[in-house]
């Protein structure tokens, strides 16, 4: 099976490189992002935002369960950073979190389908919010452990071109997806609808564990983590310390504020454009478009401009995505815009990881991780219902215009801390084959 395998992945990426085991972990790796992106599709931000909409919630609760998950989220990042770099059976771990996550999708069924004479609606939010956080305490382990993984699984040349494969895979099944979903939603009664795409989503994310199994750490890549201590305390510290986490620090508390700004387009949508109520399945297929096209960029341009010009690159995208994606009271302008702010985001949400495992030594990239993303959900989870705030008493049009500024200047910080190093260059490995 092995040498079959391997034979079928010779004319597709022997030009990538030259190690047996690291062209496997390329096809794991793009196989969980395929059923990643077909699980976010299914109940990602596109459906759950018109779930929360369609089911009655204003923009200030929907932004108060997003600081509610998004804070969760941000405090298992620090509660179990001192584990980042410390737990040595990454993939494993990683696995099996991916696989409780599928319990979420099946509770939030549970919930839809009760019926609001016995579950109504602060209730409903109240018990939501718990199954939020749950999956967030839980999926803050593997997000940490991102990082770690890749670095001990790919090496420095081909990384980019990973990105672009992993980020293309993310978005094919999604896409189809999409517009199946839209057909549910516009042909099956509320909530049943949400309730058939969340019960499949809960299915393929198990999937997406099972694939993520596969993946194996190369032993020329391998480098032991440097935290010293498991209490996050100690990790804090030593992340702290780091001049690396200093020069990110700052731009990723603004990316966090644009990320909680444009997780609102869809609802203002709905509800100042007058989308239909199918549409999430319409955006949905529009965000996995633009995640394949944006995996398309990345791995064109990633190992050759690097990561500061890419993510300066998709930060110009995102910000004149956000500035007008609801200028205009027309579905296809609307659905065109929003998948402009998706490419220019999806572009950035590859570029600046790939800037940061490039910058950060290995054996401290857990914990790095961690406190990255820790400022990048905390942010966003506490600016979430200020945004919901303004969007319920102010033009969404001047919101959006100015977190699209805000936008643009975080595309220059990031190009300002990335040019410090870039890559090397992008070439084949010349690891042996085993």
């Amino acid at each position: 099976m092995g040498s079959a395998l391997d034979a079928a992945l010779q004319p597709l990426l022997g030009r990538v490189t030259d190690s047996l085991p690291e062209r496997r972990n390329l096809v794991w790796f793009a196989l969980a992002s395929l059923l990643y992106g077909a699980g976010a599709a299914l109940f990602g931000g596109d459906l759950w935002n018109g779930f929360l909409k369609q089911t009655g919630f204003s923009m200030t609760e929907i932004g108060v369960l997003a600081a509610v998950t998004g804070g969760a989220g941000s405090a298992g990042l620090i509660l179990f950073m001192g584990l980042a770099d410390r737990i040595r059976r990454r993939v494993r771990t990683y696995s099996w979190c991916i696989l409780a996550a599928a319990a979420a999708p099946a509770l939030v069924v549970a919930l839809a389908l009760a019926p609001r004479s016995l579950l109504p609606l602060r209730p409903l939010l109240a018990l939501l919010m718990v199954v939020g956080v749950g999956q967030a305490l839980v999926m803050s382990i593997p997000i940490m452990l991102d990082y770690p993984i890749i670095a001990r699984g790919v090496s420095v040349g081909v990384r980019g071109r990973l990105f672009g494969i992993t980020t293309t895979a993310y978005g094919i099944l999604g896409i189809g997806i999409g517009w199946l979903s839209a057909s549910v939603l516009r042909d099956v009664a509320y909530p049943q609808g949400y309730a058939w795409c969340f019960l499949a989503a809960s299915g393929v994310i198990a999937l997406r564990a099972a694939a993520f199994s596969r993946v194996r750490e190369l032993p020329e890549l391998a480098v032991d983590g440097a935290s010293r201590s498991a209490l996050p305390f100690a990790a804090i510290v030593d992340v702290l310390k780091l001049k690396e986490f200093q020069w990110l620090a700052g731009p990723h508390v603004a990316r966090g504020l644009a990320v909680s700004a444009a997780g609102f387009a869809l609802p203002v949508g709905l509800e100042h454009l007058g989308l239909p109520e199918h549409f999430p399945g319409y955006a949905a297929s529009a965000t996995t478009a633009a995640t394949v096209l944006g995996g398309i960029a990345v791995g064109l341009i990633a190992d050759r401009l690097g990561p500061s010009w890419t993510t300066f690159l998709g930060d110009l995208l995102y910000a004149l995505g956000m500035a007008t994606v609801v200028l205009f009271h027309n579905p296809i302008a609307f659905i065109a815009l929003y998948l402009l702010l998706h490419f220019g985001r999806n572009i950035e949400d590859n570029a600046v990881p790939l800037g940061a495992i490039n910058l950060v030594p290995a054996e401290h990239l857990g914990a790095f991780s961690a406190a990255r993303l820790m400022i990048l959900t905390g942010s966003t989870a506490l600016s979430a219902p200020l945004f919901g705030y303004l969007f319920d008493h102010h033009s969404p049009t001047l919101v959006f215009a100015l977190a699209a500024g805000m936008k643009l200047l975080t595309g220059v910080w990031f190009w300002w801390v990335f040019r410090l190093k870039r890559p090397a260059p992008a070439q084949a490995t010349n690891m042996q084959s085993p």
